[in-house]
């Protein structure tokens, strides 16, 4: 087959399994192997039976989380000389994550893989640095920050004189623990990217309101005498929170209280401590300067047994547990949950991206007081009754709709790839592409081709001067006007007599209250007479939907 194709094994129409190969003029590249948290046995795992058809020649690792590393030792059993590209940090995290995957999968009946595999697929791991071109399998590949995770990276691949740009899962905004998504400083066309879309239905709010609302929320809580708990993921957002904390406590801005990490973020932040070099250049500067380690200082504790926790959990001291999983599939963050949701006092955050199945998905659709379904210590589901302060921040490691359309414009693809997104998200970031791209929404196992159409390459919204001029005319006519109406909690928005589509693209429009929880609101079409009573009447749905 001489054409460039794309074949999705897991990780298309859903964050998890993600795992990708790339079929080439010269060979076969594989990007990740990972697992859907939540599954169990084979229920967990991405199609690679289909490997079968299609062997790879190499792979790439893009980042250590468990949804694109999770089943890598499953694709050495099966290809055990297959080389793995991946950074240095990659390298160090894979060998945590691996090591607690095959923990849980084992104390739940169904291991993935052996300690043995798991030690053979550590020993194929090659780091390679960033910006280096790597041409030893025929085709080239180049790893570029991406942005999410200590370590993570996109891919631009090279074959004959196609180009493909694999954005993995990317971020445009820097934390305190890793820089920005790297994007180069002029436009570089590529006949396709294939993009993650994880909040690809979403404009988040500026990372600095959202740091400082949360530390609000947290001063309360503990001010109140309550308890907070942060279900967390433990790489890269646990050892976010904890800078977050240090620094909030330092300022005098939330109570000096105990920070204790449990569950994965405990050996994770310790591996974190150990590759300073890599973390960015102001932590550094910081540790360097304060003498103090970076995470495991000042008022941070890592609970190291269940003897510990069950105290904490006992406590009626006010306090802050960061504990992984961050979705409360298990782990520790649910024994916490179970104790604590049922008193008013206290609080549960959640900082990161939650699927569709997940407790703490669900948990942020409860009215307070109802119930959510949580593993007791023995892994078995019990009801558990929410009358604490529950509240959704958005702290994420991806970027949204808006930072996802600026890398994919600055690549000027001829086509373009939605993956790594539920339903809602992947259809709604397709309409704003401009439909003189080629937008695929791959199925899993669907094979896609991935020549340029010839169709014009261009940025989301054409960039022509005349248009550009047209539209800005147009819309200045454009009137919308909001009112709040605080008696009733009511948003009403007078839209014009006739919308222009470039002004509103198709898809749901949310509004985000900060303080509050989050609402979706719909616009939706209205005869005239219901118009002339109401201009645009709101829809809200429950919160924690987006």
């Amino acid at each position: 087959m001489s054409e460039l194709h794309f074949l999705g094994l897991g990780g298309t129409d859903e964050v998890g399994a993600s795992s990708y190969l790339y079929r080439l003029h010269e060979g076969n590249l594989l990007i990740d192997a990972g697992a859907r948290p939540g599954s169990v046995g084979e229920a967990a795992l991405p199609q690679l039976e289909r490997l079968a058809e299609h062997p790879p020649t190499a792979m790439i690792l893009t980042h250590a989380h468990l949804d694109h590393v999770g089943a890598l030792p499953v694709v050495i059993r099966r290809f055990p000389n297959l080389p793995i590209y991946c950074t240095e940090a990659t390298a160090r995290i894979a060998a945590l994550v691996l090591g607690d995957t095959l923990k849980v999968s084992t104390s739940q009946g169904y291991p993935l893989f052996s300690a043995g595999e798991m030690k053979r697929t550590l020993e194929r791991l090659r780091p390679v640095a960033y910006f280096t071109r790597v041409s030893d399998h025929g085709f080239a590949f180049t790893l570029l920050p991406s942005g999410h995770l200590l370590g993570a990276a996109s891919v631009l691949i090279e074959s004959g004189a196609r180009s493909v740009f694999h954005t993995g899962d990317v971020s445009n905004v820097a934390t305190p623990v890793v820089d920005a998504a790297w994007l180069p400083a002029a436009v570089t066309p590529v006949d396709a990217v294939v993009s993650e879309s994880t909040y690809g239905d979403t404009l988040l709010p500026a990372r600095k309101e959202q740091v400082r609302t949360f530390v609000t929320a947290i001063g309360e809580t503990l001010r109140g005498g309550g308890r907070v708990l942060i279900p967390s993921f433990a790489l890269g957002r646990a050892q976010e929170i904890t800078q977050i904390l240090q620094t909030a406590m330092a300022g005098g801005l939330i109570p000096s209280v105990p920070v204790h990490l449990d569950g994965l973020t405990r050996s994770v932040t310790e591996a974190y401590e150990a590759m300073l070099p890599l973390l960015p250049e102001p932590l550094q500067n910081r540790a360097k300067v304060s003498r103090q380690a970076p995470f495991l200082s000042g008022t941070v504790n890592l609970v190291r047994d269940r003897r510990e926790r069950d105290g904490i959990i006992a406590s009626e001291r006010a306090c802050v547990v960061i504990a992984s999983s961050g979705m409360l599939h298990a782990g520790a963050s649910p024994q916490y949950a179970r104790a604590w949701l049922p008193h008013a006092q206290n609080a549960l955050f959640v900082v990161g991206y939650q699927d569709a199945e997940s407790p703490g998905r669900r948990l942020l659709e409860l009215q307070q007081g109802g119930e959510v379904m949580l593993q007791n210590g023995q892994g078995a589901l019990e009801p558990v009754p929410a009358y604490s302060r529950v509240e959704r921040f958005y702290l994420s490691a991806h970027a949204d709709r808006g930072g996802l359309l600026g890398m994919i414009a600055r690549y000027s693809p001829g086509k373009v790839l939605l993956t790594h997104g539920e339903k809602r998200a992947r259809t709604n970031m397709a309409g704003y592409l401009d439909t003189r791209h080629d937008v695929v929404l791959p199925a899993a196992g669907e094979l896609v081709p991935l020549r340029d159409s010839g169709r014009r390459r261009g940025a989301f919204i054409s960039t022509a001067p005349r248009k550009l001029e047209a539209l800005k005319e147009r819309h200045a006519r454009t009137t919308v006007t909001v009112r709040y109406d605080p008696a009733s909690h009511q948003v009403m928005i007078r839209l014009p007599d006739r919308l222009d589509g470039d002004l509103f693209g198709e898809g749901e429009y949310t509004l985000e209250v900060l303080r509050g929880k989050l609402t979706r609101m719909k616009l939706r079409e209205h005869d005239h007479a219901e118009a002339d009573a109401a201009d645009t009447l709101h829809e809200t749905e429950p919160a924690g939907q987006s």
